[in-house]
């Protein structure tokens, strides 16, 4: 084991990046081996590169932290500090695993907490035991956390989970005509009928696949489940779905339904 903890920073946002290194470099006992703005260059980078600790966002494009923690392999698993604006990810059984969670904006004297924590581990090499028990750890989180870890599987199958009561529904992708926020919640017009998810529409547009478009700040459309567009006023128009759907597109979405022009 070398002296020096070989430290990955794993964040979307820039800034973030640099506020973490700001803040690590400065410590003798800190590598930062490397820097990666998106969950799959991470575990690219983990796969072929030795690394202690990951300091890992979880709401990221393409992958998600928590995502990248299911892909891990058990010999490549290092410690991890879990970093997020998102408070709902905090429960209780990250510090049966996780060396620890730092809300966003991270303050510096937390963040030196967590990694006394994880120099802790280091010392005595308590790093995870396997990959199962991380597993085991991240699905007792809420339920949003669970549909996290079973994406990358189900996204592969084009199912979109939903949960309903004591139940999760495997929605094809397919099949749905257009989703629209309702506060907190996302409704997902299918088939004719009409789920509730809990998510925001920035992680559900991660999760749909690409020809599913935001066309309003509050609507994602199914490009191919639109039958007609009608050119309006404005630079608006109007999507004419299978059955008697229609929807508007705002005129600073105009850009995402050009290839029904053409």
């Amino acid at each position: 084991m070398t002296d020096r903890m070989r430290v990955l920073l794993v964040d979307d946002e820039p800034l973030a990046l640099d506020y973490l290194r700001s803040v690590l470099e400065a410590e003798p006992d800190v590598n930062i081996v490397s820097e990666c703005n998106n969950g799959r260059k991470a575990l690219r980078y983990i796969e072929q590169n030795a690394v202690d600790l990951v300091f890992l966002d979880i709401q990221m494009p393409l992958m998600t932290g928590l995502q990248l923690v299911a892909e891990l392999q058990v010999d490549n698993f290092p410690m991890i500090v879990f970093v997020t604006a998102y408070d709902k990810f905090a429960l209780e059984a990250f510090d049966l695993n996780a060396v620890d969670y730092i809300l966003k904006p991270e303050d510096p004297e937390r963040l030196l907490v967590s990694l006394e924590r994880a120099r802790e581990r280091f010392r005595s090499q308590s790093i995870f035991p396997d990959k199962a028990s991380a597993i085991s750890a991240l699905k007792s989180m809420k339920n949003e956390s669970e549909d996290a870890l079973l994406a990358p599987v189900l996204e592969e199958a084009n199912k979109l989970p939903i949960k309903d009561g004591g139940q999760t529904l495997l929605v094809s992708f397919d099949d749905i005509d257009w989703i629209d926020a309702a506060g907190d919640y996302m409704c997902i017009h299918a088939n004719g009928h009409t789920h509730i998810m809990r998510s925001t529409m920035r992680e559900l547009e991660q999760r749909l696949p690409q020809h599913f478009v935001r066309i309003h700040r509050s609507t994602i459309v199914n490009l191919h489940r639109v039958q007609s567009v009608k050119a309006m006023t404005k630079g608006e128009s109007i999507l004419q779905l299978e059955g008697e759907t229609c929807l508007k597109v705002s005129r600073n979405y105009r850009k995402a339904v050009q290839p029904l022009r053409k």
